[in-house]
C-alpha cells in the first residue's frame, strides 16, 4: 500500500473526507509519523502554523503538500493541510478531536472547507492562464484567525477558514 492510499485510509477510518492534491505533488506524499503526511522533510511541528505562514510567503519554499493530526492540551488539536503549489499558497489549521469540540460539527467542517480547498485547487490549475496572473494566499485556522489575499483585492480578514476559501473561491470564479 502506498503512503498516499494509507493517508486516504487514516482520513476515511476517521469519518474524514481527504482533499484532492495535485497529481505531481500526491504521488511523492509521505508518511513522516504518526498522522503526518508530507511530500517534504519536517523539522517543525505543522502544528507551528505561524512557522509555515512565514516561510511561505516570506522565505519561499519549493511546492509541498502537508497532511497532519497534531495538538496539544484538552481542546487545541487540528488537521493541517498545507498546499504550496506554483501561484498558491493554502495554509488550513481545522480544529478536530478536543475534548469540547463536537467531532460531527468538526468533520462537517473540514468536508466543506476540503470541498472549497479542491475546486480552488482546480480553478488555480486548470483554467487556463489563472494560475500565471498572480498569487493567491489563503491562511484559515480555528485558533488564529483567518485570511486570504490576491492582487487587486488585497488582504481579507475574515471570521473563520471557511469564509476565507468561500470568498477566495469567488474572487477566482470573477463577476457573475
Amino acid at each position: 500500500m502506498s503512503d498516499l492510499d494509507k493517508a486516504r485510509q487514516l482520513f476515511q477510518s476517521s469519518g474524514l473526507p481527504f482533499p484532492e492534491i495535485p497529481e505531481e505533488l500526491a504521488v511523492r506524499l509521505k508518511e513522516r509519523g504518526n498522522w503526518l503526511f508530507s511530500t517534504r522533510e519536517i523539522e517543525v511541528s505543522p502544528y507551528d502554523l505561524d512557522y509555515y505562514v512565514d516561510e511561505a510567503t516570506n522565505v519561499g519554499v519549493d511546492d509541498y503538500a502537508l497532511l497532519s493530526h497534531s495538538g496539544h492540551g484538552v481542546n487545541s488539536y487540528a488537521i493541517q493541510y498545507y498546499l504550496v503549489y506554483g501561484d498558491l499558497q493554502m495554509l488550513l489549521h481545522l480544529g478536530l478531536g478536543g475534548v469540547y469540540m463536537d467531532a460531527k460539527r468538526a468533520a462537517s467542517d473540514i468536508a466543506w472547507c476540503f470541498g472549497l480547498a479542491d475546486e480552488i485547487v482546480w480553478r488555480m490549475n486548470a483554467v487556463p492562464g489563472v494560475g500565471l496572473r498572480f498569487p493567491l494566499e489563503i491562511m484559515g485556522s480555528d485558533f488564529c484567525g483567518s485570511h486570504w489575499s490576491a492582487p487587486g483585492n488585497g488582504f481579507q480578514n475574515v471570521n473563520s477558514p471557511g469564509q476565507a476559501l468561500a470568498e477566495a473561491l469567488e474572487w477566482l470564479r470573477g463577476p457573475a
